[in-house]
């Protein structure tokens, strides 16, 4: 027979066993913290005014799905919210449902908003509208609020005088027949196809909207500006560059060849402090996307 030691469990072991343990769940209630900090970053920024920044009257500042810091992301009361503080231009984001309605949400899952961990695009609008929003900044004075409609959103900018974002998040690959063509009609029907900007991390979905329509806006989405994204843009046609904040700014000959020479705007996400922002201005950017930045 094998012989096995026993583990003798000293008061010393004890402690040091029963630290261990706090340690590890401290570690993860960290990580779950900061993932969940992370996913609201919006909500939890830290508000400044425009008025501390410098070189920024020709600077365009957007506000990054609404006001998220004062009402729920990507809902009709952040985007109010955005225009009672000052700003003209706000972003969003949109999925098509399985039925071919577009909504405003970042994620494919209603999970972290809602609570439900529905897949927007193989649902129905009707399954999408029956789960209420119940995450974000001050949702306790919203408590009927669910995922609006693409549409309803176009139909309060226009209202309010706001100049949308559109960020179409939808993966051609995973919705092939995608209905993206409506996303321009309703620009269309609300007058406002010269004054948005459509926005994607997808060159093909840009590609095929700019087969619809040649003159609208667009921004194509990257993480790292680099030539390859010059390229792109300048063969979509009428399209700057909406590239992460830190790229831009480790990046200064790239943001020079881009506006000097081949005159691409450039839009900065999401620049959440007044040093990168007062730092982006700086070198000259024309958009800056933020979730803190106040004009009032």
């Amino acid at each position: 027979m094998i012989k096995r030691d026993k583990i003798r469990f000293t008061p010393k072991r004890c402690v040091i066993a029963i630290l261990s343990l706090v340690l590890v769940a401290a570690i993860i209630t960290g990580i779950c913290i900061h993932h969940h900090k992370s996913a609201y970053a919006c909500q939890y920024a830290t508000p400044f005014l425009v008025d501390e920044v410098s070189n920024s009257d020709d600077v365009i500042f957007i506000a990054h799905r609404g006001l998220a810091t004062q009402a729920p992301e990507n809902t009709l009361p952040a985007y109010e919210q955005a225009a009672a503080h000052g700003f003209r231009y706000v972003e969003t984001d949109i999925h098509a449902t399985a039925d071919g309605v577009w909504v405003l949400t970042h994620d494919a899952s209603l999970k972290r908003m809602t609570g439900y961990s529905g897949n927007v695009e193989k649902m129905s609008f009707a399954e999408v509208q029956q789960h209420k929003i119940t995450k974000g900044a001050n949702i306790q004075e919203y408590p009927d609020l669910v995922t609006p409609t693409y549409e309803e959103f176009i139909r309060l900018c226009k209202e309010k005088g706001l100049i949308p974002l559109i960020e179409i998040k939808t993966k051609p690959e995973e919705y092939p027949n995608a209905p993206y063509r409506d996303i321009l009609s309703v620009l269309e029907q609300y007058g406002m196809i010269q004054k948005a900007i459509i926005i994607s991390f997808y060159a093909d979905v840009l590609e095929t909207l700019r087969e619809y329509n040649q003159e609208i806006a667009m921004q194509y989405l990257v993480k790292k500006i680099d030539e390859q994204a010059l390229r792109t843009a300048e063969q979509i046609g009428s399209c700057g560059i909406d590239c992460a904040y830190s790229s831009l700014l480790q990046n200064y000959e790239m943001v020079a060849t881009a506006k000097q020479q081949q005159h691409i705007a450039l839009n900065a996400w999401t620049a959440d402090t007044i040093e990168d922002v007062q730092q982006l201005c700086d070198i000259g950017v024309d958009y800056i996307t933020t979730n803190a930045l106040r004009y009032k």
